[in-house]
């Protein structure tokens, strides 16, 4: 026994050395000296308590460098992920598990977009911007020559290699795909329409005004080709690559003066986004001669989506807009059909590079439409199909305007992916612009499904100028706003199609309190809207689930005064979800196995239920007794929707006893909805649980203000998987005491304190300064580095 006790002993020391000498290596270094010969004048760095760096430079290619250089000392792995996702690249790095997902990503085309554009930026794009991203690249390559390796490099045994301007447009194209939620829903959504029939697709909410379905020659033989359905199942899977970030939501608005207690523009954003450890954004402060501003940058991206300088904010949500077609294409060997005649495919051969393997080859196969994503059908893309790509040049621009206007002109240069741009300025102006390239489509063709691609009458026909976008500025109502909702047909701008809209909920909580009588709007006064945790539109639900239980036999007494509040020590919204996971099995999962006897109903019937159509439809659906997913197939009597609401209640009731306790009062909110802020590695034991944040109990609803995502499933659990990914609140009448807060830190190195710092701040509601002010951040400086020339 003594001899098993000191060989524990002397393992648990080596184990030990080992990590401290891992430790060592790995240690951040925030007091750093440097000589270099890529920079023309000193550059100092001033990093405050929460190390966010503030750099000074003469000049702005210093400037950028500094910033290159230290992004990539706290958030390299996360960089180096984030382009190898949307080169198709991962296998390279993490192995042969990566190499189905390469496949796809890869035959989407962004590697592809991606050395086109970054030839056409170093061939045509303003020097002064080239010479900036070039800054910033060679502080990042400056970072990758010391050999001081990130932990997760020395784990999978692999060095980064340099970055390239390609690298920062592949970065790009993955946060355009990111964005691109037909992806998740389009192909389900075609499936339920043509394999369901016509009862039931009527009361589903894919509604678009205006837009009709005409018949094609072809659609009686539509039902006849392969399911393809499984596509958003992949995708899905997809999203489990932790580090690359997933937008889904977003809130914001602007507030002009004559509606704050400041008279001056009140700016708040939260954008919602998965979360991981590390989170999405890093902070920076540059102040040149020329330029300063304090912006939120992505991993590898020179130039902060979003930001503010001293004169004016912007910010960013979803704009949600249609800009991804699926066609369906008669395929014969390798040509395929369009108007009549037979065209030859174009075939491009495709390698993976797969560590610890041989490379692996396949073909990729297109259209003029696009890729062919699965056999017979191909995707047209805006974010490929546009001849420019100028997303990069509008980043740049938004820190350097010099006022509204010119910031429009900048904001009309996005073309993928669509963002609601938010703005306002220090001399009161406030905007809203829906920034894509928005492309015109024939009247008769119906996007929510798959497209005929044989027919020459269902192409794309141009695009809409920008003019012709929505948008609005000073409005006599005193606000903008955005949360994802379908934009309001305003001035001249067009009513574009995005049917995947979220539902008004939020948007309406935003529009609601702003639009209330009072002028004294304060950064304090948006932030409890920011954190505002009930849900109407669920109380709502509630009450109708309420009263139809009743008709069927049960009551629901939990749930008769349910305000609709989501604190983590309440039952009711326990009860609730479940409920309507029961429900919603109860009156459509039948028609699910019916429809899909070969076994794959269960997996269809999740993909459907993780679409934001399936979110919209649940409330018309219990406005709709007689709706036909109602009755349960499955039997020979006729089922009504108290009976299934009825069933629900009892089921869900079992389920949580199963789980939580058969006494409903331990039913706590926060014991199912809880998050963890999961590494690249959670999956590994014990280092997983090392490297990840939480978990942590959380209030607040899926649709509430306070958005904290997470989808129903068969597993009693309420995980969230994202959030606002920040939280900002600034008053012109104090731009540098501005206020934002991240969900974990500016670190990506577990060995900084800064890692997880912000974390309990974060979920309790908190915030901190965006220091601005030298004074300020001299009082609050942990550290202090230097970058001189040689």
């Amino acid at each position: 026994m003594k001899k098993i006790w000191i060989g524990t002993a002397i393992l648990l020391l080596s184990v030990a050395v080992f990590m401290a000498m891992i430790a060592r290596q790995c240690w951040p270094d925030y007091a750093f000296e440097q000589w270099t010969d890529l920079v023309e004048g000193e550059v100092e760095i001033v990093f405050d308590d929460m190390a966010v760096p503030h750099i000074y430079a003469d000049s702005e290619s210093d400037a950028m460098y500094a910033l290159g250089y230290v992004h990539a000392s706290e958030r390299l792995w996360q960089m180096d992920l984030l382009r190898r996702a949307g080169a198709g690249e991962l296998s390279a790095l993490l192995g042969a598990d990566m190499v189905e997902n390469d496949t796809y990503l890869r035959t989407l085309g962004m590697r592809e977009s991606a050395i086109r554009t970054a030839t056409e930026f170093e061939a045509s794009a303003p020097e002064h911007i080239q010479w900036s991203m070039k800054g910033y690249l060679d502080g990042i390559n400056a970072f990758i020559a010391e050999d001081r390796r990130p932990l997760e490099y020395r784990l999978v045994g692999s060095d980064p290699r340099p970055f390239t301007v390609q690298d920062v447009f592949c970065s790009t194209g993955y946060m355009a795909y990111s964005f691109a939620v037909h992806l998740k829903t389009e192909p389900i959504l075609d499936w339920m329409k043509y394999q369901l029939g016509a009862p039931y697709w009527k009361d589903l909410a894919v509604d678009q005004t205006g837009f009709t379905r005409i018949p094609t020659a072809n659609e009686a033989a539509i039902s006849e080709v392969s399911d393809i359905s499984g596509l958003s199942s992949r995708v899905h899977a997809l999203d489990a690559l932790r580090p690359v970030p997933q937008w889904l939501g977003s809130n914001a608005w602007v507030i002009s003066p004559d509606r704050t207690a400041s008279g001056h523009v009140v700016f708040c954003n939260d954008a919602h986004m998965a979360y991981a450890s590390p989170s999405v954004w890093y902070e920076a402060h540059i102040v040149t001669p020329e330029v300063e501003y304090y912006g939120n940058h992505l991993a590898g991206l020179p130039f902060p989506a979003i930001g503010h300088t001293r004169d004016h904010a912007w910010g960013i949500t979803m704009f949600v807009n249609d800009d991804i077609d699926f066609y369906r294409e008669t395929i014969e060997g390798d040509r395929y059909l369009h108007g009549g005649e037979w065209l030859p495919l174009e075939i491009v051969e495709e390698t993976i590079e797969v560590a610890g393997g041989h490379p692996v080859t396949f073909v990729v196969r297109k259209t003029h439409h696009g890729p062919l994503i699965e056999e017979g059908l191909s995707m047209w893309w805006t974010y490929t199909q546009h001849p420019e790509n100028r997303l990069h040049e509008a980043f740049y621009g938004f820190s350097r305007s010099s006022g509204i206007d010119e910031f429009q002109r900048h904001a009309a240069m996005m073309h993928a992916p669509g963002v609601n741009l938010m703005y306002g300025d220090a001399r009161g102006n406030i905007g809203w612009w829906a920034c894509a390239k928005l492309p015109v489509r024939p009247d008769h063709v119906d996007t929510k499904t798959f497209i005929d691609g044989t027919d020459p009458a269902n192409e794309v026909m141009g695009w809409h100028s920008f003019e012709m976008n929505p948008q609005l500025v000073n409005p006599d109502r005193g606000f903008v706003y955005s949360a994802n909702n379908a934009p309001e047909p305003v001035s001249d701008s067009i009513r574009y199609p995005g049917h995947y809209y979220s539902g008004n909920t939020r948007a309406a909580g935003i529009f609601n309190a702003l639009s209330e009588p009072k002028n004294d709007w304060t950064v304090k006064k948006s932030q409890q809207v920011q954190l505002d945790d009930r849900s109407l539109v669920y109380k709502s639900n509630a009450e109708a689930m309420v009263a139809l239980a009743r008709i069927g036999g049960v009551d629901a007494t939990e749930l008769e005064n349910w305000d609709g509040s989501h604190g983590v020590r309440d039952i009711e919204p326990t009860i609730y979800y479940r409920w309507m996971y029961r429900t919603i099995c109860g009156a459509m999962l039948d028609e699910f196995q019916r429809a899909a006897p070969d076994g794959s109903a269960v997996e269809k019937f999740e993909s459907w239920h993780k679409t934001i159509v399936s979110e919209n439809t649940f409330p018309r659906l219990l406005a709709n007794i007689d709706s036909p997913w109602w009755d349960d197939v499955n039997t020979e009597g006729i089922e009504t929707a108290a009976d299934v609401v009825a069933a629900a209640w009892v089921a869900a009731r079992e389920d949580l006893a199963e789980t939580l306790g058969e006494d409903p009062a331990q039913w706590r909110y926060g014991r199912l909805h809880t998050v963890t802020h999961r590494h690249a590695m959670t999956d590994v034991p014990l280092l997983g649980d090392w490297l990840d944040v939480g978990p942590m109990e959380l209030p607040a609803a899926k649709d509430a203000l306070n958005k904290y995502e997470f989808k129903l499933k068969e597993a009693v659990n309420y995980e969230v998987f994202s959030g606002p990914s920040m939280r900002i609140g600034m008053d012109f009448a104090d731009v540098a005491g501005s206020e934002s807060i991240l969900p974990t830190g500016q670190s990506g190195n577990v060995f900084s304190p800064f890692y997880s710092n912000q974390t309990p701040l974060y979920h309790s509601g908190q915030f901190r300064k965006q220091r601005m002010d030298r004074e300020d951040i001299e009082a609050h400086e942990t550290s202090r580095s230097a970058i001189r020339p040689v």
